[in-house]
């Protein structure tokens, strides 16, 4: 290991959290064309040295960047609906992870995802994770694997349009998808 790689990884861990969780926030609030290291560092109120002791790149902090988004708003979300065993409540939870998700950093990855395969790859095994999720929910309500598949798809639809759309209402989105669980419920009692 070289001295350069030492004070690199002499970063801490909730030094490295603050850049990715600045990221995530000028995600939201410019854009990703809006996302530089300038911008990152102005976020974190850190130099560019700081930025540099706790990533050796700028390509080293945006594959982190995409993971952390992946771990924390996908992976972490999912595993904790998971816990919940009542598969009509973990609808429910489910409903309030997605609504409380920040929605203009997701909106923000998308389009990045569509300049950046790396990204994309990860946004779109996010996507499928959180899918297939739903979908296993509602097949344990309903046991149809085929109108599961369904409901978990449009719900799909429904968030990614909330994300890019221009017209958000967050209340339609909730609405939205508790019309689904109570058409589900009366799918499950015919």
């Amino acid at each position: 290991m070289t001295s350069t790689e030492k004070r690199r990884s002499g970063a801490s861990h909730t030094a490295k959290v603050r850049y990715l969780d600045a990221g995530l926030q000028v995600l939201a609030d410019q854009g990703h064309a809006g996302l530089k290291l300038a911008a990152v560092c102005e976020a974190v109120g850190a130099t560019t040295g700081s930025f540099y002791h706790a990533f050796p790149s700028w390509g080293a902090y945006t594959s982190a960047l995409i993971r952390y988004w992946r771990t924390e708003q996908s992976d972490r979300p999912i595993a904790q609906a998971g816990t919940v065993t009542d598969a009509v409540a973990r609808l429910d939870v489910l409903t309030d992870i997605a609504l409380a998700l920040p929605h203009d950093s997701e909106a923000a990855i998308r389009v990045w995802a569509e300049h950046d395969p790396d990204v994309r790859a990860v946004q779109i095994e996010a996507d499928e994770e959180r899918r297939q999720f739903i979908a296993d929910t509602y097949l344990e309500v309903l046991g149809d694997r085929v109108l599961a598949e369904r409901y978990a798809t449009a719900a799909m639809y429904l968030l990614v349009g909330y994300e890019n759309g221009t017209h958000r209402s967050r209340d339609t989105l909730e609405w939205a998808f508790r019309v689904f669980i109570d058409q589900t419920l009366r799918d499950r009692a015919d």
